[in-house]
């Protein structure tokens, strides 16, 4: 078993995870990204390049989400709610 971390790259040969909600410690990947599992980690890969953006082992994720942002974090200056908040 691989002890994979966010910067490596990921060459295939595992499942990937398409029903991501089922799953501790998952969120919706970002346009252009998968999950994937890789024996008890779960690995956030660039589609393209695969490299890893996040690890999640037992819910706990490594790393961060594409563009360096932890996951469901906001970017800075966006705004919660709609018009009139």
């Amino acid at each position: 078993m691989n002890n994979w971390r966010p910067g490596a790259r990921y060459w295939g040969g595992d499942p990937w995870i398409d029903n991501w909600r089922s799953y501790r410690g998952l969120y919706a990947p970002p346009y252009g990204y998968r999950w994937i599992q890789s024996g008890n980690q779960f690995l956030l890969t660039a589609i393209a390049t695969g490299i890893i953006s996040a690890v999640v082992v037992n819910g706990v994720v490594s790393g961060m989400g594409p563009g360096g942002m932890a996951p469901g974090a906001m970017a800075p200056g966006a705004m919660m709610g709609g018009p009139g908040y």
